[in-house]
Formats: C-alpha cells, structure tokens, sequence
C-alpha cells in the first residue's frame, strides 16, 4: 500500500517550454472514435465503450490531445469536467486525505457549462463535512479496511461519504435535458502523477458507477496502462498507446508550426530521420530550423547533416534532460535513464555492465542488490516499457541514441559493446530464448556499424547457426528454433533499419533451414 501522500511520481514542474498545440498534428483517429461515442449517445443508440484510455510517452501529445477532445465535446453541446493531476500538484495530498474535494471540484467544473441542481449534494456535503475523519486520511483509511467493515461495518464518515457520491452520480444522471440528451464527459489527464491509492479511490467510486450511466464519457490519459481491477471496467474499455508520427504526420507537423513551412518540401524526412517522430522532439527541430533560417543559414538535405549535431544537442538538452527527465528523482535515475536507452532489453545484470562501462567510477562499487534496486526505481519511473524485456520508452530511446552517436561516440560504443559481452555470456549457455538473444547481438552490432565500427553481420549470424545442431539434437526442436529465429529477424524493425541494404540475415536464416532440411532428408 502506498504511504500516506505519495505518489507515483515527483511532482516537480518541467523548466522546459512545453510546444504550442499549432505544432501537433491532430490526432484525428483518436478523435474521431470519441466523438463516435458522443453521437451514439446523443442519438441514445448503444454504446459499448464509453472509458478511454491514452497513454504513451512524455511529450507524445496526450494533454494535447485532452485539449482536442474538450474542443469536439463543446461542438457537440456536452458538459464536461477536466482535472489534471500534474497541474494539481499542490493539491495532490488533500485529495489523498479527502477526495471530496476532488468530487467538488469536478461538480464546479461542470458547472461552467451545464445547469446543475446541487441540492441535495450541497446536503450530503454538510453531513460529510461534521463528520470526524480519519487522522491517517480517507483514503489511506479506505484502502486498510477489510471487506467486511466496508460493506457491514462502516463508521459514519464512510457512510457520509458514500452519501456525497451517491448525490454526486444522481446530479450527473440527471444532467441531461428532458427533451435531448447531451453527453457528460470527465477527462482525467497525466494520472501517473496520482497517488496508487487515490486512482483506485476514483476507479471504485467515480468511474465504476458513471460508466454506467448511459450518457457518461470518460477518457484517461497516462505515460502506463492503468491495471484497471473491475471488470464491469475493462468490458467498457478502450486502451490504446498514442504512437509517435510517421513521416508524413512530420510533414504535416512543420507546415502547421513552421513559420517556414516552405522547407517542408525538402526537410519533413531529416526532421522524422532525427527524431524517429516524435512531436515534442520534432517541434524543437522545428522552431531551430526557423531560427537558423531566419539568420540566413541555408539548410537543404545536402546542408541538414551540418546542423544535425546542434539539432541533436538541443532535443536531448530540452526535451529528453529538462522535461521527461526532469521530475526523477536522483542522479542515479538520471544516469541510468540515459546510458540504458542505449540498448534495447536490460535487466540488472545488463544494467551493472553498461554503467560500469559507462559511467565511470560512479558505480563501480555497487553490488548486484544495488542494481536491482535501481531497476525497481527506474520501473516506478513509468519511462520503461515491456518488450521481451525492460526497455526506455522507444520514443525517447530513439533520441537519446541519436544524441550519443552524434555527440559522445565513444559513451556509445561502450555501451554497446558492454550489452555484447553479456549477449556472448548468455549465448554460451543452454538458454530457451536463443532466438532473441541472438537477434539483440546483431542489433547491438548493427548499432557498432552506425558509428564505423568495423562488424561483419553475416560471419556472426553464420557462426550462431552452424551452432543450433550442436545445442539442439531434437530435429523437430531444431526446426522450430530456427522458425522461431527467422520469425524474430522478420518482425525486428530497428534492426532492420539500421542494417547495411546488401545484408539479408532473414535470407541467411532461410537457406540454413533449408539446408537442416535437406540433410533430414538424405538421412532418410
């Protein structure tokens, strides 16, 4: 259970200039699914998902997209509430200790565009407000009890709170006009912030109950999917993580931000090359482009490379350290973050060999306890993803690799060549997941390429398959552990973009099946 005021989270406000909307694509998909779900319930048809659920990245556009979707609900005449856990950071320990304060601000919100009557909350509040609370905080309080005491034996302030909200979902099932109906929508916005207990507080007592009110929307936007515990709540779900933007949408980007539009004809795919698609990283790509252009610079695909170090420079500087690093909470964080999203899967083990390669002395001394602590601080972060293994955020991976092939090259090989070391170790032995071991040595080695480091691919491939037969006797096993590894080349898209156009490793895996083929049907 989470201590009394925490949250997940450092709520600490960015230095960083967060971009002007005008510099985002609109996230037209999202917004047309939500504003489906507005008609359905203005025609009163049925309705099967009403929660929303985005989540993705630091500056990949979520509030941004909170901002559209409040724009399309007051097109369609419905009376929402938005609360922002991040902006709300000095409230954050009072709704712990009592979140009726959070239900009066949502009621306060509501009402800036729709009528409401508030009688009979008003007097459930003065009930709730008599009442002696818990010194620990309600909800804290709350989430220690047992099953029993909340459902038989409740003290009073429990069933005075349970007052309030019952009020509080009969105002909003009223809402509507008797005459038509117009959707009520709660938006959610940078939840990560909350503390653990309190998201809980809210599933249980605001979102369960409106979702199943018919004209009842809310979206929820988070860096994590929200493990969401009801299943009444998962059957009404609709989760989704907002990606970074193809080239195009970048194209679309700089002609909505840029006040050089014109250079979008021929820089939209150095800007997506630099960024991997980012918005956030994009639009300081962009206002710097403007900046150099309006100092005289010209800056063609032939000219882009000369800037590129600068660009890079300024996206790890303002994005990467001073708005999605900004709120954690120690150096070691810090520096684990950075050196990490140089390779792609890590655990502890991965984790001590990179920063001892490449943080110098600072970690020397740790012992392999200490690592997995930090990998427990770092997962509480909410920067990691799952991808067969902990791994940076993609988005921010992308950048910051960017950063280090450019700027500290040699931070970068060593990092690289650290993940390799331990890739050799694991390899030597009988592990069952070969196959995806085997494509992060060639992806680790095809990042060497990227820097000039002299690396032959296909010798390396060659060497791990001639060395299947050996591990794997089972001829049945051994086919489908080379159908498993060629599976896992097909579908790698970095790994495919960084390696050299005349190596076809899917193609090397391919002819060596065929070969093991051949030679069980000779045996025959």
């Amino acid at each position: 259970m989470a201590k009394k005021g925490t949250t997940r989270l450092e709520t600490k406000t960015s230095r960083a200039v967060f971009p002007s909307p005008n510099q985002y694509v609109d996230r037209e998909e999202q917004v047309n699914k939500f504003s489906d779900v507005l008609d359905r319930i203005i025609r009163q048809g049925p309705v099967s998902t009403n929660l929303f659920e985005w989540y993705g990245s630091p500056g990949i556009g979520k509030s941004v997209l909170v901002s559209l979707l409040s724009q399309k609900a007051d097109e369609k005449q419905s009376a929402w509430a938005s609360v922002n856990f991040k902006n709300s950071a000095s409230k954050l320990k009072k709704y712990f200790n009592d979140p009726v304060l959070l239900v009066e601000e949502i009621v306060f919100d509501l009402s800036k565009r729709a009528e409401l009557d508030t009688r009979e909350f008003d007097k459930t509040l003065k009930g709730y407000k008599a009442a002696s609370l818990p010194k620990e905080g309600v909800v804290s309080a709350y989430a220690g009890m047992d099953q029993e005491t909340r459902l038989y034996q409740r003290p009073v302030w429990l069933n005075e709170l349970r007052n309030v909200v019952v009020a509080f979902i009969k105002m909003v099932n009223t809402l509507p006009d008797p005459d038509e109906v117009h959707p009520v929508v709660l938006f959610f916005d940078e939840t990560e912030y909350a503390d653990i207990d309190l998201v809980d507080w809210i599933e249980e007592w605001i979102i369960n109950p409106l979702i199943q009110v018919k004209h009842c929307a809310i979206v929820w936007t988070a860096r994590r999917p929200w493990r969401w515990k009801r299943p009444e709540i998962r059957r009404r779900l609709t989760s989704e993580m907002l990606k970074v933007f193809e080239p195009e949408m970048v194209k679309e980007q700089i002609e909505s931000g840029s006040t050089k539009p014109d250079l979008v004809k021929e820089l939209f795919k150095n800007v997506y090359s630099l960024t991997g698609g980012h918005p956030f990283a994009s639009s300081i790509v962009i206002t710097e482009l403007d900046i150099l252009a309006n100092q005289g610079e010209e800056i063609t695909p032939k000219t882009f490379s000369d800037f590129e170090t600068k660009l890079l420079a300024d996206v790890f500087h303002k994005f990467i350290e001073d708005y999605a690093f900004r709120e954690l909470k120690s150096k070691d964080l810090k520096t684990a973050c950075k050196f990490m999203a140089l390779v792609r899967l890590f655990d502890a083990t991965m984790m001590r060999e990179v920063l001892r390669s490449c943080a110098g002395a600072a970690f020397k001394s740790w012992t392999q306890e200490d690592f997995g602590n930090l990998l427990l601080k770092l997962k509480k972060t909410q920067l990691l993803v799952w991808e067969k293994g902990y791994a940076i955020d993609p988005g921010l991976r992308h950048i910051i690799q960017k950063y280090f092939m450019a700027s500290e090259r040699k931070t970068f090989i060593a990092a690289n060549k650290a993940a390799l070391r331990i890739y050799e170790d694991w390899l030597e032995r009988p592990v069952d997941n070969r196959s995806l071991f085997i494509v992060e040595e060639l992806y680790h080695n095809a990042a060497l390429l990227q820097v000039n480091e002299r690396k032959n691919l296909t010798a390396i491939l060659d060497i791990r398959l001639r060395d299947y037969p050996n591990r794997i006797k089972d001829e049945k096993a051994l086919n489908n552990a080379l159908e498993r590894l060629d599976g896992e080349i097909a579908n790698d898209r970095e790994l495919e973009e960084w390696l050299p156009s005349n190596i076809d490793l899917l193609g090397q895996v391919q002819k060596f099946r065929e070969i093991q083929t051949s030679h069980k049907q000779n045996k025959k």
